[in-house]
């Protein structure tokens, strides 16, 4: 019985043609980053002090537009507000001058003399020192003037 199902192929030995061989022993070119590290220390730090620079400057100018935004939407809301404060002064000032309006208007209560004689009685009654007649106050036990007790 024969194997029907797999067939082989037989083995060949096969050798490059000149144009293969041609290729595979040229040398390709390094890549960009091969070359960057074939560089000397001080000119690679050259190259990544040149990149961050530019790096810097491209987010330097990126916050200044934001800057200038923010810096455009402050201006407006602080005039809105400064509006605002400006309108509930006038708001308040109209009121006050509205009180004092109606105050003038109304008529000024009647005090009668018995009232009046009333309201201007001391609540407490005055001390004098009796040896030089200086006022002293009420709680006080010694005159300032003369020293005396009392």
């Amino acid at each position: 019985m024969e194997n029907t199902e797999y067939q082989t192929t037989p083995y060949i030995k096969s050798e490059y043609t000149n144009q293969e061989t041609k290729k595979k022993t040229e040398t390709t070119t390094p890549s960009v980053e091969e070359q960057y590290f074939e560089l000397s220390f001080k000119e690679r730090m050259k190259i990544h002090n040149k990149r961050m620079k530019l790096k810097i400057k491209a987010k330097t100018q990126e916050f200044k537009a934001i800057a200038k935004v923010k810096s455009e939407e402050f201006r407006v809301k602080s005039k809105d507000i400064r509006e605002n404060i400006r309108e509930k002064n006038r708001k308040f000032h109209a009121k006050i001058k509205e009180q004092r309006a109606q105050e003038k208007q109304k008529p000024q209560p009647v005090i009668s003399q018995n009232q009046n004689i009333l309201d201007n009685k001391p609540s407490e009654p005055l001390k004098f020192c009796s040896e030089c007649g200086v006022q002293v106050s009420s709680s006080g036990r010694f005159c300032p003037g003369c020293g005396a007790i009392h």
